[in-house]
């Protein structure tokens, strides 16, 4: 979402695996209810206060309240296209991303 990329001399890096789908309803643990996303996103994602639409562009909760000129505001990434990984394979399922938005977003 954000397009941050950290990895340090020694291999670790600052990327989670979020579900789409809560693996504790779905128990889906494949690549397509999946997202690459940094510790922040990944607590935002599953909170609900973002989420993505068809056209697999960031929405931004409009339930948030915060200083939109920092520069890690979550507003600065509303309606930015996500970033996709190498191969249609490993792209997120939409119905996964309709199932997040019609009930973990908070839109």
């Amino acid at each position: 979402m954000s397009g941050m990329k950290i990895i340090t001399d020694y291999g670790s890096d600052l990327i989670e695996a979020a579900h789409i789908i809560p693996f504790s309803v779905s128990r889906d643990d494949k690549v397509t209810n999946g997202l690459a996303l940094c510790p922040n996103l990944h607590t935002a994602f599953d909170r609900g206060l973002v989420s993505i639409d068809d056209d697999l562009k960031v929405l931004v909760s409009p339930i948030i309240s915060e200083n939109t000129e920092h520069p890690y505001s979550l507003a600065q990434l509303n309606h930015k296209k996500i970033m996709m990984p190498f191969g249609a394979k490993h792209y997120p399922n939409i119905d996964n991303i309709r199932w997040h938005r019609d009930n973990i977003f908070k839109g």
